[in-house]
């Protein structure tokens, strides 16, 4: 898992050795975020295949597949992301909170071996 949480961490994200589709995407949304000046107000997370819902509740402090006790697979969930892309190799979830702008924004790997497979089951509905 890799959290991007500040202007440093942002710029540092942008000379890490990735792989390439992973770089394309962290290239375009970080430009972004600092062309917006949004880059005080967002906490990007990129989940890996092998990271887990433990790991990204400890890190943003919730789970996406999880709203007010009720879990995503229920017929009464409702997904609280605002924004879902799917990317070549990757989906994108944005959460927008509060009216001050802050968003958390997570880029998960579109993996067959996730050790998250519900969040990639919501990604592949949501998107």
């Amino acid at each position: 898992m890799l959290s991007f949480y500040d202007r440093a961490s942002l710029r540092h994200a942008l000379k890490l050795p990735l792989r390439a589709d992973l770089t394309e995407l962290l290239h375009k949304r970080i430009h972004q975020i600092f062309n917006n000046g949004l880059a005080d107000l967002t906490h990007l997370l990129v989940i890996e295949a092998g990271d887990t819902e433990a790991m990204m509740r400890h890190e943003v402090g919730f789970s996406p597949l999880e709203d007010e006790g009720v879990r995503y697979g229920s017929p009464t969930f409702i997904p609280r992301w605002d924004i879902m892309h799917h990317h070549i190799g990757w989906f994108e979830m944005v959460f927008c909170i509060g009216n001050s702008g802050f968003a958390i924004v997570l880029l998960i790997e579109d993996a067959q071996n996730s050790s998250f497979p519900d969040l990639q089951a919501a990604c592949r509905a949501g998107s």
